[in-house]
């Protein structure tokens, strides 16, 4: 068999390579190989498909900006396509004194990384979550949500099927 690219695995990396080159090299063959029977069957189908918002994260790092760049690329991706969202947002509370200066530097990271989270008091919270217990106030991150990684992983799959892309499934990487 030859290919422009090969790609070994058909998870959401591998399914995500393969869009970038297609629209970089639309003439190009690509090829992705993937060890079982369907895409999505390890990591990227067993995932919580929690977009994260990046607040956790040192300000200016690589993985808050992965986090809030991906979470809104990933949103418009669904949104574009139809996909499931579920906009569950993310409390973080606290339990004591010392845990609401952990909730104050996160608000810190979370403005340094250009990402929307709100210090929020216990009456907010109880309006946003009856069940969620805080001592003094809470972290809301109203940008955090869920996704199906499965569905998007399919839909990815026929998307890439749709533009020549070849996916071998059953098609373990055995040598060079």
């Amino acid at each position: 068999m030859n290919t422009d690219f090969l790609i070994i695995g058909g998870g959401i990396i591998g399914l995500s390579i393969a869009r970038r080159l297609k629209g970089a090299f639309p003439k190009a063959s690509i090829t992705i190989i993937e060890k079982e029977s369907e895409v999505a069957r390890h990591a990227s189908g067993r995932n919580s498909g929690v977009l994260h918002a990046g607040f956790y994260y040192t300000a200016d790092s690589l993985k808050a900006k992965f986090c809030r760049d991906g979470n809104i690329a990933m949103r418009a991706y669904c949104e574009e396509n139809g996909l499931k969202i579920n906009p569950c947002h993310k409390l973080v509370v606290a339990s004591n004194a010392k845990e609401v200066e952990g909730l104050k530097e996160l608000k810190r990271r979370g403005d340094a990384n250009s990402v929307a989270v709100e210090l929020i008091n216990e009456q907010q919270v109880a309006s946003i979550e009856p069940n969620a217990r805080t001592y003094e106030m809470a972290l809301f991150s109203p940008s955090t949500v869920t996704v199906d990684p499965v569905q998007i992983c399919y839909h990815m799959r026929d998307e890439l099927l749709n533009t020549g892309v070849q996916i071998l499934t059953s098609h373990p990487y055995k040598k060079r």
